[in-house]
């Protein structure tokens, strides 16, 4: 690869002022030669620039090589140049066999890794190698965006035809050359012959991924292309699918030891439940103390792996078990006594989405219980103590399931939180004669800021939880803090205290911030530009309700003007409203999210929402001054 003195010389990215590296040039060129092996080649090569010494970790190199029992990838080709201009000429630093290492990485990759020599800001660096593969069935996919900005990358994949792949490009982003042509004849092997599918994909101008507040797995908005083998086409005739129907796969889940096998093991569960549950008489009352049991009883080994380790019996045993293993002993018990149960497949959300366009059952990483109670419906998971009935744990919020139904056949179900959690702060406050304030709050926590504080309060003793909560708040003295409902989970979780704060006097004008603790103290959103959704997870709303009451002898003088704000489409909205009745001043702020999952177009209101909510937290003052 060529570098020119006008690659040295640029020390800017305009498109974004701040990338400390970026891309100029990238290619990858994947295919199967006749000859050898008829291995999988992949070659590599990229052009790199360093802006600044923040950029210094680009220049660390590495490379994920696949093993198996059997069979193994190996690197070859490998040269490496670090590029500087020292007195006026191009200076090219080329990096020693000794300094690129190889380690093992887990049981299934090698390492290799090198860093470029003679570094510095301004420096280009260029690089090329080639994997060879033995596994042609795992044909390389291409990431087209990285955590730093790209001027142009592009990939060249030649596809034998015998090989059929389920190909997706993920991301929002667009590709500017997406050719694809036939090469006739393009491996031979015995005789017999296959054309090849040539396909080139490209994008320039490539923004780099920035990570931020509120999304789920990284891998399902980075923009790359991913390839899945379908159907394998023998030269000698045979034909072997890996991507199969879901009335297939159904079939196989139903026989899996650790799932289907596992659902089939009802009578086992016949002496888990003690006889006052056994003989509650009301449905849904029975559901959530046969629910509540489960939960108590047997505990999470925070452990997934629900195709591998699922083992009821073991389960009941150990009073231990992994996420299959409890939430079928809850699905098989609830259908032993009598309930009409489904067990739900999904994906959590740091594992990413699971696939929808065809079965792809390795997507799959988590389970958890549909128990249907007159029409309505419940998704439940007994893993987590301090759930309310019908919440599933925040990992599971992850947009969709698949409900298992042997008998009917699967299908895609939403898995959304409907019900809004909350905040509900009401202080009632006075400015005394010395010129403090003294409260009283209620502070109400709904929905999963209810699980939330309960599953904060289990991992600690009260004391320290009580405490901590004493150094959340800056400048206030709390005193007489006491808990509610800490242990019935389906009731609001309370924190009632007296509190006392300063005020600030200038100029004989007493200021007085509005609010005690705001909810958010800066934006979560601080991107340009973000292009991927604004995932929350649930539906959420904060109430703020504080009375504030000043003695004889003084009087507001400023009061902040009333302020509303709305997200486009009826989405989210925020607003803060002051009413004065006689010596006591009424204050009532709301923030409201109507829908737990922004798309990007809403990035630039949704940033500009937060901004005005915290700006009325925690710039609004109130003055008050002695009139006698």
């Amino acid at each position: 690869m060529v570098v020119s003195m006008a690659d040295l010389e640029n020390n800017t990215f305009k498109q974004d002022t701040t990338a400390n590296a970026f891309f100029i040039y990238e290619k990858g060129f994947s295919r199967v030669e006749n000859g050898g092996g008829y291995n999988l080649l992949t070659n590599y090569q990229a052009k790199v620039k360093i802006l600044n010494e923040q950029g210094f970790k680009k220049a660390t190199i590495e490379i994920l090589l696949y093993r198996n029992n059997r069979k193994k990838e190996w690197l070859q080709d490998l040269t490496a140049y670090t590029h500087n201009i020292e007195n006026g000429k191009i200076i090219k630093t080329k990096i020693d066999k000794d300094h690129i290492y190889r380690e093992k990485y887990n049981d299934n990759y090698t390492l290799v890794k090198f860093t470029f020599p003679n570094l510095k800001s301004g420096s280009v660096l260029t690089y090329k190698y080639q994997i060879e593969s033995p596994f042609i069935y795992n044909f390389n996919g291409w990431d087209f965006q990285d955590d730093i900005p790209k001027l142009y990358s592009e990939y060249i994949a030649d596809l034998p035809g015998n090989y059929v792949y389920n190909i997706r490009l993920n991301g929002i982003l667009k590709l500017d050359t997406n050719d694809s042509s036939i090469i006739k004849e393009c491996l031979e092997i015995g005789g017999a012959s296959a054309d090849c599918s040539h396909n080139i994909y490209a994008m320039s101008n490539i923004p780099a991924f920035k990570e931020e507040s509120y999304m789920t797995a990284k891998k399902n908005y980075f923009s790359r292309i991913e390839y899945e083998l379908k159907e394998f086409k023998g030269f000698d005739g045979t034909n072997i699918k890996y991507t199969e129907t879901w009335k297939n796969v159904d079939n196989k889940l139903k026989k899996e030891p650790s799932i289907g096998l596992q659902l089939k093991k009802i009578n086992i569960t016949k002496d888990v439940l003690p006889t006052s549950i056994q003989s509650t008489p009301q449905v849904l009352d029975k559901a959530k103390a046969i629910y509540r049991h489960i939960a108590n009883n047997y505990t999470w080994n925070k452990k997934y792996r629900i195709f591998k380790d699922g083992n009821i019996k073991k389960t009941i045993e150990n009073k231990t078990g992994n996420v299959s293993s409890i939430n079928i002993l809850l699905h098989n018990t609830l259908k032993q006594q009598g309930f009409n149960v489904l067990p739900v497949l999904l994906s959590t959300r740091r594992n990413g989405y699971a696939t929808r366009l065809h079965p792809v059952i390795t997507d799959f990483n988590y389970l958890i219980v549909q128990l249907s109670i007159d029409d309505k419906i419940f998704l439940l998971d007994a893993t987590e103590k301090v759930l309310s009935f019908g919440e599933l744990p925040f990992r599971c919020l992850n947009q969709y399931g698949r409900l298992l139904d042997f008998k009917n056949g699967s299908s895609w179900i939403d898995i959304k939180n409907k019900q809004h959690s909350s905040f509900t702060f009401r202080e009632k406050i006075q400015l005394n004669s010395k010129l403090e304030l003294t409260g009283k709050a209620k502070h109400v926590f709904a929905g999963y800021h209810a699980y939330n504080k309960r599953k904060k309060l289990n991992k600690v003793n009260k004391e320290k939880y009580i405490q901590e909560i004493k150094n959340s708040y800056s400048e206030v003295s709390i005193n007489d803090l006491i808990l509610k409902n800490e242990n019935d989970f389906e009731t609001a979780f309370r924190q009632e205290f007296d509190f006392v704060r300063n005020t600030e006097e200038i100029d004989n004008l007493i200021y007085i911030k509005p609010f005690t603790k705001p909810f958010f103290s800066k934006n979560p959103f601080k991107l340009n530009e973000r292009t991927y959704p604004v995932d929350f997870g649930y539906k959420d709303s904060y109430t703020y309700l504080v009375s504030l009451e000043i003695p004889e002898g003084y009087e507001f003088e400023n009061i902040p003007k009333d302020l509303s704000y709305a997200i486009p489409d009826k989405l989210g909205r925020t607003s803060i409203r002051f009413q004065k009745n006689g010596n006591t001043l009424i204050m009532t702020h709301r923030v409201i999210f109507n829908t737990s999952y922004y798309s990007p177009k809403y990035y630039a209101s949704l940033k500009e929402f937060f901004n005005l909510i915290i700006d009325m937290e925690n710039n609004y003052f109130i003055t008050i001054k002695k009139i006698s």
